[in-house]
């Protein structure tokens, strides 16, 4: 009898060892980076596509081929890598702020236009940032400057479509191009408008001036 029983309970073990692994396997990466990027997937359907089929965990068994993730038993998301992707277009961004460990953002190349969504300043490891050749505008925080002067973040504003972009310090964002900043922002200087309005200016004065002379010789 003793050895029925054992036999038994061995036999549930087993039969109950699947369920373990795959309930394991299933949780171990973060869950509000896997809830962030299914969300991602459902607000722009090109992402499907991009995902890998009947894998609803962005980092395992293996990592979709659009995101990075960290090693260990708790898996993190740590790069969007979604340049020239097709997938982003006009409209708002999603927030995705949710992804908290994010290192590296890609989004270049793409659709987006709308104002600059400030949350992409609220990624604590943040360490790369491109936006280049897509069609935001507005005001970009200034933390990201920041940043990008102490040389903890790469920061690429580039592109014809980002000309009407400026820090949340001006009080005028530019219409028109004009010197490229570090952070790939369209600035006129007060300099270089000063120079473009004297010059005419003072030519104005100094030619019938030099004119006069030269018709009236002493």
């Amino acid at each position: 009898m003793k050895s029925t029983n054992v036999n038994i309970v061995h036999f549930l073990s087993v039969l109950s060892l699947p369920f373990l692994l795959f309930t394991t396997v299933s949780a171990l990466t973060n869950s509000n980076d896997v809830k962030a990027i299914q969300l991602l997937i459902d607000n722009y359907y090109s992402l499907g596509s991009l995902a890998t089929d009947d894998q609803a965990d962005p980092c395992l068994p293996e990592p979709y081929s659009w995101v990075n993730c960290s090693s260990g038993d708790t898996p993190r998301v740590t790069a969007l890598n979604l340049h020239h992707s097709g997938a982003l277009y006009n409209g708002d961004l999603y927030d995705f702020s949710t992804l908290d460990a994010l290192e590296i953002i890609d989004l270049s190349d793409n659709i987006l236009g709308q104002e600059f969504p400030d949350f992409l300043a609220d990624f604590p490891n943040l360490k790369v940032l491109n936006l280049a050749n897509n069609f935001f505008t507005g005001t970009v925080p200034t933390s990201l400057r920041k940043k990008s002067k102490e040389g903890t973040l790469n920061l690429t504003l580039t592109g014809e479509g980002m000309n009407e972009l400026c820090f949340s310090d001006k009080e005028v964002c530019p219409t028109t191009k004009g010197k490229k900043t570090s952070s790939g922002i369209d600035e006129e200087t007060s300099t270089n408008s000063g120079k473009k309005i004297t010059t005419p200016i003072v030519l104005g004065v100094l030619i019938p001036i030099f004119m006069y002379f030269i018709g009236h010789p002493c």
